[in-house]
């Protein structure tokens, strides 16, 4: 059952959070406070715990990626199977015939980001490394979101996997042991009615083999865990993490509007059919305001519920991925027509039903 869940005062300060987390938290300390000195040598990670034994890089997701990803979707889908919709939603890809080479091409732009990020984490684990040498040592790239959507649990679970397995050429990034996803714009209830964060692990090839690193690694996500949380990491469904919407504190009429039906989706009981009446009943209400006629116009603030009440309808279409043009008012019976125009005047009801061009 999706769930929705609203956050104010703008997303958390993620990498502020986790160097107070490995410094106090952990003991470590920042090789940032010591940037002139490092970067005049080469690169270096951020951070340094338990006498360099293990090196933590943060990358944080932080570029938006709607513009990327209605690029790869607009140039791709066939233009007989474009739908038709008011406003904005998300798609179904899977309603294309070419649905999957569609999502390929979004996942491997959303890929890519990552793999940019692993790149730079493991030429930093290298150059830092070759300095200061050791027998023992693990190197953990922990990327951290706290506002894009697209960034998925499952997505970056997708990504990164792809971009750890050994290929023809070797390991690709084999100064990199393991990867952290921390993710603070996803959420996902709990059995007991909780509310959990998204924490995504996954381990290198070589760290695999070496159970000492392993135990780090899960020790270093449960103290995380419980520095954000109160609580230790439980195993979740990573398909199952809906976003958590922050709530800006202004907004103009029509996004709360929005914000209140998504709060409250009264419409979403009615069947498909009961929509479409229900669709075609606020246009109706609207065209009193909107067509010019003979009728009298509603008051100013019946014509304001009259408005309300169409976008809330248009939220609820485009929750449900309906194209526009199946809800032609043509297909209408002459009783759900009569449901639909009930008060209307007879020839707005015309116009409404095509007989006045």
């Amino acid at each position: 059952m999706s769930i929705h869940v609203e956050r104010t005062g703008g997303p958390p300060d993620l990498p502020s959070s986790l160097s107070r987390f490995v410094v106090h938290y952990l003991g470590g300390r920042s090789l940032d406070d010591q940037k002139e000195e490092e970067a005049k040598l080469g690169k270096f990670p951020d951070f340094a715990c338990y006498r360099d034994l293990v090196l933590i890089e943060m990358k944080h997701l932080e570029d938006e990626q709607n513009e990327r990803i209605n690029e790869a979707y607009k140039s791709r889908v066939p233009a007989d199977e474009k739908p038709m919709h008011f406003g904005t939603r998300r798609i179904d890809l899977s309603a294309f015939n070419n649905g999957k080479e569609i999502a390929s091409v979004i996942l491997s732009k959303l890929a890519r980001t990552i793999e940019t990020h692993l790149r730079k984490a493991n030429q930093q684990f290298e150059d830092y490394r070759k300095r200061n040498p050791r027998k023992n040592s693990l190197s953990i790239c922990i990327l951290l979101n706290s506002k894009i959507d697209e960034f998925s649990p499952d997505v970056v679970m997708y990504a990164v996997h792809r971009k750890m397995q050994p290929n023809e050429s070797g390991i690709r990034f084999p100064h990199i042991d393991a990867i952290l996803y921390f993710s603070e714009k996803h959420v996902q209830r709990l059995p007991d009615g909780r509310l959990a964060f998204a924490i995504v692990q996954v381990v290198g090839v070589p760290a695999e083999r070496q159970r000492w690193k392993r135990e780090v690694i899960e020790h270093l996500m449960q103290r995380w865990s419980e520095f954000r949380t109160g609580s230790t990491a439980v195993i979740g469904n990573p398909d199952q993490f809906v976003s958590i919407e922050d709530v800006p504190p202004t907004m103009k009429r029509h996004e709360a509007w929005k914000l209140d039906y998504r709060r409250n989706p009264y419409l979403r009981s009615k069947t498909n059919q009961q929509l479409k009446v229900h669709f075609h009943r606020c246009i109706g209400r609207n065209s009193l305001t909107l067509l010019i006629g003979a009728w009298a116009k509603p008051p100013q603030e019946e014509a304001m519920d009259h408005m309300r009440d169409f976008g809330d309808a248009v939220e609820e279409i485009n929750h449900r991925g309906i194209d526009l043009r199946q809800l032609d008012s043509r297909d209408l019976t002459m009783e759900e027509r009569a449901t639909a125009y009930s008060g209307l005047p007879k020839e707005l009801i015309d116009i409404l039903s095509g007989k006045i061009p």
